[in-house]
């Protein structure tokens, strides 16, 4: 199945490893060095237009990408189809 996250991208769901709510994670250590490391392995695309509310992470080819969205998590996991 396929997902759709914001702007038009849509991701096969077989890909996704996970899809988070930021503002239950955006305060952690753990979210900003993640996030930090993304940014500078150029992994991470923003799709939010500044206005974050997930953190899609998906493997593909056994490397780990991201997308910001300015979708809620709850609302792009009833997305499939």
């Amino acid at each position: 199945m396929y997902l759709h996250i914001g702007k038009g991208l849509v991701l096969n769901d077989d890909d996704i490893i996970a899809i988070l709510n930021i503002d239950y994670i955006k305060n952690t250590k753990e979210y900003k060095n993640f996030y930090q490391e993304l940014w500078n392995e150029n992994k991470i695309s923003d799709i939010s237009c500044g206005n974050h509310k997930s953190l899609i992470l998906l493997q593909k080819n056994n490397e780990i990408k991201a997308y910001v969205s300015n979708i809620h998590s709850n609302t792009i996991g009833k997305r499939k189809f």
